[in-house]
């Protein structure tokens, strides 16, 4: 049984997915989502999304984030923020998805077909919600609460409605969490081709990532703990490394530690993810993290490690 300081689950499982999707995943957003975890999920999904040959291609054709990687983070997880915490349905998620929507049209005048896919669409949305439990699985927790699946589904399904490709409006969003699954799982199995832009994407953001949130001595564990998330599959089509047997094997054995504390005994955390974000003490990290970043770019840059593009779109 848990502590009755870690409230946040017992809050969830009092209110009705059905009608309150938005509290469920504002609560889970406020109260124990962290910036490097928004990165995990970010780094995969971008993973899998770039599947398509034509998707890696736009990707790691804009240069944004392979070389404005904190400007393409702060603009990620600030899509996630907004939507996390205003809800699908409000009118702060509509205009941050039209944007979206906006950018994605304008990237395409430079890389015709690469936004006119609904499946793809689809696939990244279902990849988002898939996230999760995926990683209970491979880390051996048991599953989430049906809560929690139908909250994420409908969510996901409501926030779909609102997305626009070259084809127009995005249509035929799975019917609950199970489809959305195997939605996943189908995609993934199709006879994608490895690239050579798939390859240098994923590498790059996993040494971001790294770069992003560990010391140089503690990067193999965040290249471990990136690999081990990422679905065998993508993976494969990635040909990235594998997460290894013992740096696989610690990684798991401490995030299923670190999940199961918070899940039972760690208290639940009050101060609001974006309190913390918007707050002098969050832009100032924020700064001094873009700093850093800049600094570690660019001495790649100036041992030829990285060859900046001539042109950055967006």
């Amino acid at each position: 049984m848990a502590a009755r300081w870690t409230w946040l689950g017992r809050r969830i499982e009092a209110l009705d997915p059905e009608t309150d999707s938005d509290e469920v995943m504002r609560l889970l957003a406020e109260h124990q989502l962290n910036l490097p975890i928004i990165n995990l999920t970010l780094l995969v999904t971008t993973a899998q999304t770039a599947l398509p040959p034509s998707a890696s291609a736009t990707l790691v054709g804009t240069g944004k984030l392979l070389h404005r990687g904190e400007q393409r983070f702060a603009d990620g997880s600030g899509y996630l923020v907004t939507w996390f915490r205003h809800g699908a349905r409000s009118p702060e998620t509509r205009a941050s998805v039209e944007r979206l929507n906006r950018y994605h049209l304008g990237l395409a005048r430079s890389f015709p077909g690469a936004f006119g896919d609904n499946d793809e669409y689809l696939y990244t949305l279902c990849a988002i919600g898939s996230f999760v439990p995926r990683m209970r699985e491979t880390l051996g927790l048991p599953p989430q609460s049906p809560t929690l699946d139908v909250a994420w589904h409908h969510f996901l399904r409501d926030l779909a409605g609102l997305f626009r490709g070259e084809h127009g409006p995005v249509t035929g969003f799975p019917e609950d969490l199970a489809g959305m699954r195997r939605f996943a799982e189908d995609f993934e199995a199709r006879p994608w081709p490895a690239t050579d832009e798939g390859r240098e994407l994923v590498a790059g953001m996993v040494q971001q990532y790294a770069d992003r949130f560990f010391p140089p001595p503690m990067h193999w564990f965040a290249r471990a703990q990136a690999l081990l998330l990422m679905p065998p599959r993508v993976r494969e089509v990635h040909r990235t490394s594998e997460p290894g047997r013992v740096s696989g094997a610690v990684v798991r054995w401490l995030m299923r530690q670190v999940i199961g504390a918070q899940e039972s005994w760690w208290p639940t955390r009050r101060r609001p993810l974006s309190a913390y974000v918007d707050s002098r003490r969050g832009r100032a990290s924020r700064r001094r993290r873009e700093a850093r970043m800049q600094r570690v770019y660019d001495r790649r840059v100036r041992r030829g490690e990285v060859v900046p593009p001539v042109r950055l779109h967006g």
